[in-house]
Order: structure tokens, then C-alpha cells, then sequence
């Protein structure tokens, strides 16, 4: 009995090892417990594919610091007969639309102008006088002394030979509030010295004089031009100083979205009192001014271009024929230039129902009489001007091409990529052509 008893103990016991065995298994806590998910995620290695991308930073504008052009070419110097090259400009920075304004002076020094830098070759090297992260107003006078007006316009700025002086309310600079020059303006921000060596500078509302210590602010009141009814338009006052005369003429435009919109027409001052408001011009935009050798005024206005004999006091207008209108509303002149034969060159901006931005030419008036020189939609090349050289003969730089104004028809004598232009009062022709590693400063003999 005791035998049979021990084999039923044993048999028990072998049926219950398993489950023993598997309760004795311990059990980790929750916070222990490594999830299969997370294990093979920290183990697993991504098959190569192709290198990590890494972006090309962009360039902010604007630029922090304007790189002085090298005067030594990374090529062989090249004239542009009948140009000859002066030096390299590589590296200089343009503006948006390409252009420059260059401003040649008597003592050899020339200027490069853009609404972020100034800087002036000696004859050896250039200088970066200015050196702006905004936008700026700048310009050069006779005297070489650089014209700086900043967005803060409570005060304005000149530069010459390395020092700076700032005019604010206490030498008579008034703040004009926010300025810029309008888009349609016909040629860049300017001052003017006239023959008694005073400083003239146009503004919105005003036109303001400099004797080299004080500031005197003509408002439009003074000026003797009419208050605009119009709200919301740009307004441009166009500035011509005859060489030896003391007289200033003043050219007023308005301008707003798609073009021209008339202006207070011209007024003079002649050191004493202003001048104009009986003109014949009437109430016209007179976008281009220019005083010949005989000092005789030149002006345009819509279809027309005005002479003034400061002799006689007489005036005569001289508008353009119907025929050449052709299918154009009006016209808007850009620039003119009267030779040395007498003839005048305009740039005439053609102007049709919805805007003035579709075509330009060029005529020739000759003893009165209109003729279509050139013809070419606006857009195709930005940078067209009229030159007088020493001689009073007249140069046209269009379409990348030079021409010289005495031939009919008009064929280029040279090909080149002008950028900005100026007259040195030798009369001197001096251009900015190219752009990159290829722009070069150039001259040409009168």
C-alpha cells in the first residue's frame, strides 16, 4: 500500500513541473519594459542613398559692403574707338535697371553714381566715398563736393576731399518729408551750381538754394507754381543753369501711375525775383530743359519744344506735326540737345491711351521742321541719352550702338554697351560700358 502511495506522489508531482516552472518566471515592471518598436528604431541604420543636400545660401539685398572696382582688368584692355580705355570697372554694381550716373569733373576726377554707392577715380585709383546699406540720394557739383540725402532727410550730407559735414535746421535745411525720385522722371537726382557759385537743389514742394553757409527753401508759392489739385502724384522739378548766366530755369511735372499729367509749366529766377507765370507754356509738363552756347532756352513740353531768346524775350514753339504723331495721344520728351548748327535732337517718350511705356524716337528739327531720325519700342534697351561734345557736335548713345548726329540716315559708327555718360567741361565724352569683369570707364576726344 505504501509502495502504490509513493507512485501516485511521483506521477503528481511530474504533471506539475511546467506550470511551476512558468510562475516562477519573473515579471519585469511596467517602467522596465523596453517596447520592441523603440528597440529597432535605435538600432536601425539607414541604407545610403545619396549625399545629404545642403542648401546654397541666397544673397540678401542689399549687400553689406560695395566692393571697390580694381582699375587692373582681368583681360587685356580694349578700346572702343573711337573711345579709349581709361580703366577697368570691374566689379562695379549697378543699379536695377542696369545704369549708372557718371559725373566727369575739371579737375580729371570722375564720378560713379548708384543709389548705394559713390566712388570717384583719381586718374591712378578709385575711391569708395560712399559706401550705403539703404537707398540714397546722391549727387557730385562742380566743386566736387558729393550731395548725399538719406531716408532721414532732417538733414543733408556732403563729402569732399575726406571729410564729412551734415546741414540740418540750424544753416536753414528744412525736412521735406519723404522723398524719392519718381519712376518717370526724365534723368537722375541732381544739384546745380550757378555762375555766382551757389547751390541749387530741386526737391517735391520746393527748390532750395546754398551759399555755402545758409540754406534758402523757394516753395512752390514762392516759385510762383500753382498748388496741385491732384492728390497721390509725384512731382518733378527739372533744373537748367546757363554757363556764364545767373538765371535758374525751372521745369514742373506731374506724374502719376500711367504717365504725364501736366505740370505748372516754367518759371526763372534772375537772382532777384521769379519769372514765368504769363509764359506761353501754360500749364504744361516740362520734362527736359536745355540752355545752348548762345544762352538761348530750350524746353520740352508734350508735343512741343519752346525756344526763348533772352535777347528779345521772345518765345517760339515749335510742336510736333500730326503726321508724326501718327496713332499716339501726345508725346513726352525724355531729353534734347541743340548742335552746333543749330539743330535740335529730342528723345520724344510716345505716349497712347493707357501709358506712356510702349515706343521712343528720336527727331531732328532743322530750321523748324520736324523729321523721324530713329524709332524703337522702349523697352528694348534702357539706357539712351544725347551728348554735346566740346565742339557742339552731337552724340547718341541708343540700342548699344553710338551714333553721330550729322548723317541722314543715321548709321552707328560703333557698337558699345554704355551704361552712364558725361561731358567733362573740356568736352570730353566719358562712358561706363560693359558689366562684370568686362566694364571699363572709356573716353572720347572732342
Amino acid at each position: 500500500m505504501a509502495k502504490y502511495l509513493m507512485v501516485i506522489i511521483l506521477l503528481l508531482a511530474a504533471l506539475t513541473l511546467p506550470s511551476c516552472e512558468e510562475i516562477s518566471t519573473p515579471v519585469l515592471p511596467v517602467d522596465e519594459i523596453t517596447p520592441t518598436r523603440e528597440v529597432i528604431t535605435a538600432s536601425f541604420t539607414p541604407r545610403p542613398t545619396a549625399p545629404p543636400i545642403t542648401p546654397t545660401p541666397i544673397s540678401t539685398f542689399p549687400p553689406t559692403e560695395i566692393p571697390t572696382p580694381t582699375a587692373t582688368p582681368s583681360q587685356k584692355p580694349k578700346d572702343i574707338a573711337p573711345f579709349h580705355f581709361v580703366t577697368s570697372v570691374a566689379g562695379l554694381p549697378m543699379d536695377s535697371t542696369g545704369e549708372v550716373q557718371v559725373r566727369a569733373l575739371a579737375d580729371g576726377s570722375v564720378w560713379i553714381i548708384t543709389s548705394q554707392a559713390a566712388m570717384r577715380w583719381d586718374g591712378q585709383a578709385w575711391e569708395v566715398v560712399l559706401d550705403e546699406s539703404g537707398g540714397v540720394l546722391a549727387a557730385v557739383d562742380d566743386g566736387g563736393q558729393l550731395w548725399v540725402l538719406r531716408q532721414d532727410t532732417s538733414e543733408i550730407s556732403a563729402w569732399q576731399d575726406g571729410q564729412w559735414t551734415s546741414y540740418g535746421a540750424d544753416s536753414g535745411w528744412t525736412n521735406p518729408g519723404y522723398f524719392e525720385v519718381s519712376w518717370w522722371a526724365t534723368e537722375p537726382w541732381n544739384v546745380y551750381t550757378d555762375s555766382g557759385g551757389v547751390l541749387w537743389v530741386p526737391m517735391v514742394r520746393d527748390v532750395r538754394a546754398f551759399d555755402s553757409a545758409q540754406w534758402k527753401v523757394y516753395s512752390l508759392a514762392d516759385i510762383g507754381f500753382p498748388t496741385p489739385e491732384m492728390e497721390d502724384i509725384s512731382i518733378v522739378h527739372n533744373l537748367a543753369i546757363a554757363d556764364s548766366g545767373t538765371e535758374v530755369w525751372i521745369g514742373e511735372c506731374y506724374y502719376s501711375g500711367p504717365g504725364p499729367l501736366g505740370g505748372g509749366g516754367v518759371r526763372w529766377y534772375d537772382g532777384q525775383i521769379w519769372h514765368g507765370e504769363d509764359a506761353p507754356v501754360g500749364l504744361k509738363c516740362v520734362s527736359a530743359l536745355a540752355v545752348d552756347d548762345h544762352e538761348d532756352v530750350w524746353l520740352g513740353a508734350s508735343d512741343s519744344i519752346w525756344h526763348y531768346d533772352p535777347t528779345s524775350r521772345s518765345w517760339t514753339e515749335n510742336r510736333l506735326p500730326e503726321l508724326l504723331l501718327s496713332d499716339f495721344n501726345f508725346t513726352h520728351p525724355l531729353q534734347l540737345i541743340v548742335d552746333q548748327a543749330g539743330d535740335v535732337w529730342v528723345i520724344e517718350q510716345m505716349c497712347g491711351g493707357a501709358s506712356c511705356d510702349v515706343q521712343v524716337n528720336l527727331y531732328q528739327i532743322h530750321d523748324g521742321e520736324w523729321s523721324l531720325s530713329i524709332d524703337a519700342e522702349y523697352w528694348s534697351s534702357s539706357f539712351k541719352q544725347l551728348v554735346l561734345d566740346g565742339n557742339g557736335q552731337g552724340w547718341l548713345f541708343w540700342e548699344g550702338k553710338l551714333y553721330q548726329l550729322d548723317e541722314h540716315p543715321l548709321e552707328p559708327i560703333t557698337s558699345i554697351d554704355a551704361r552712364g555718360a558725361d561731358v567733362s567741361p573740356d568736352g570730353r565724352i566719358w562712358v561706363v560700358q560693359g558689366s562684370g569683369d568686362d566694364a571699363s570707364l572709356q573716353v572720347m576726344e572732342p
